[in-house]
C-alpha cells in the first residue's frame, strides 16, 4: 500500500518573536471575538499568522470578501519577501507541553487527500470520526481557495499501542535539527519542533508501509480499503481541503493523477494511545420525551457487554 502520509516542503517564519507568531487555531474562541481583538492588540506590527488567517469567529462579516482578499495579498507579500525558511521533503516531530507538564508528541506532514472520504459510508485509508456538516464548507472553501499557503490545524490519529511510528522518532530527536522552541501565548503551553528529514524520514515512512500492512487484520469489520488513519481534529478543515481539490479537478482534468499542492493537506500525526492525548465527555441533553423509552431504544440499538460505560441521568435516576 501507497503511504497517504507523506514529508513535506514546510515553511517557517524568520522572527525573533514567534510568541507574536503562533496564534490558535482559526476555528478556537468563535463565540468570544473579543479574544481576537486582544490578540491584534498583543501582536500589533510584529509578523504574525494573524494576518494569514480569518478567524472563523468573523466568518460572515460585511467586509469577508475584502478580508479575504487582504490576506491572500498577505500570503503573496510574505513569499516575496523571503519571509519563509524552506525545510524541503521535511517531517516536523512536534513536542507540546500542555497543563501539568503533560507531553503532546506529533509528526507533521502531508497526507493524500485521495486517500480521504468524509462521507458517513466511507471506505478510504484515511476516515472522518464525526459528521461533516456540508453547510459550514463553502465559508471556509471561500478563504482557502486561492490561499498560496496553508497554515492547518489538522490533528490525525494513528492506533499504535506500540508506538512504532513517533516512539523513534522521539528517541531520536537528539539527532535532529531543532527548528523552534517558544512559549505559546495566551497559557497555550510550550511548544518545540525538530526538522525529520533523510534517513529519519526514511525510516518512518518504512514502518509506516508495515504499520499500514497490518491494519486490515485490526479492523476485520471495517469495509472497503483498511482504514490507515482516523480524523482527530479540524474534520471540516480537511473537509473543505478535499472540497477544493474535488472542485480543481473537475475545472482542469489534466491536474488529476499529478503532484499538484493542492491535492495535499498538512497536518498533525498523533498516537491515539499517547497518554497526553485526553478524549473528555460531550454531554447531551434530550428533553420532550419519555425517558424510559429512550433509554430502552438506547439499549438497544447501542449497548454491548464489551462496550464504554455511558452515564444517564433522568430527573433523580441515573445508570
Amino acid at each position: 500500500m501507497k503511504n497517504c502520509f507523506l514529508p513535506a516542503d514546510i515553511l517557517l517564519p524568520k522572527t525573533d518573536d514567534l510568541t507574536k507568531w503562533s496564534v490558535v487555531a482559526c476555528d478556537q474562541y468563535t463565540s468570544q471575538p473579543e479574544y481576537w481583538q486582544w490578540v491584534r492588540q498583543r501582536v500589533g506590527q510584529a509578523p504574525s499568522a494573524l494576518n494569514l488567517i480569518l478567524p472563523e469567529a468573523e466568518l460572515g462579516a460585511p467586509d469577508e470578501t475584502q478580508r479575504i482578499a487582504a490576506i491572500n495579498a498577505n500570503m503573496d507579500q510574505a513569499l516575496k519577501s523571503g519571509l519563509f525558511e524552506l525545510l524541503p521533503d521535511s517531517y516536523i516531530y512536534v513536542e507540546r507541553t500542555l497543563d501539568r507538564g503533560r507531553v503532546r508528541r506529533g509528526l507533521v506532514g502531508r497526507v493524500d487527500l485521495e486517500a480521504y472520504d468524509y462521507s458517513p459510508d466511507s471506505t478510504s485509508p484515511i476516515r472522518a470520526t464525526e459528521g461533516t456538516v456540508a453547510s459550514r464548507l463553502p465559508p471556509r472553501i471561500r478563504v482557502r481557495q486561492d490561499a498560496a499557503l496553508e497554515l492547518p490545524h489538522i490533528l490525525l490519529l494513528c492506533d499504535d499501542p506500540s508506538d512504532e511510528l513517533l516512539g523513534p522518532v522521539a528517541q531520536a530527536k537528539g539527532e535532529l535539527r531543532s527548528v523552534y522552541d517558544f512559549e505559546l501565548m495566551e497559557d497555550g503551553g510550550h511548544i518545540a519542533g525538530w526538522q525529520v528529514r533523510g534517513e529519519q524520514a526514511a525510516a518512518f515512512d518504512r514502518r509506516l508501509v508495515e504499520f499500514a500492512a497490518r491494519v486490515a487484520d485490526k479492523y476485520p469489520d471495517l469495509p472497503g480499503t483498511p482504514m490507515v488513519f482516523a480524523m482527530g481534529d479540524g474534520n471540516h478543515s480537511l473537509a473543505t481541503a478535499k472540497a477544493c481539490w474535488e472542485a480543481l479537478k473537475e475545472k482542469d482534468p489534466s491536474v488529476i493523477g499529478t503532484e499538484h499542492p493542492a491535492r495535499y493537506a498538512l497536518v498533525e500525526l498523533e498516537n491515539i494511545h499517547d497518554p497526553a492525548l485526553e478524549f473528555e465527555p460531550i454531554h447531551r441533553v434530550v428533553s420532550g420525551t419519555d425517558p424510559q423509552a429512550l433509554l430502552a431504544a438506547l439499549r438497544e440499538a447501542a449497548c454491548a457487554e464489551t462496550g464504554y460505560s455511558v452515564a444517564w441521568f433522568a430527573g433523580s435516576e441515573t445508570g
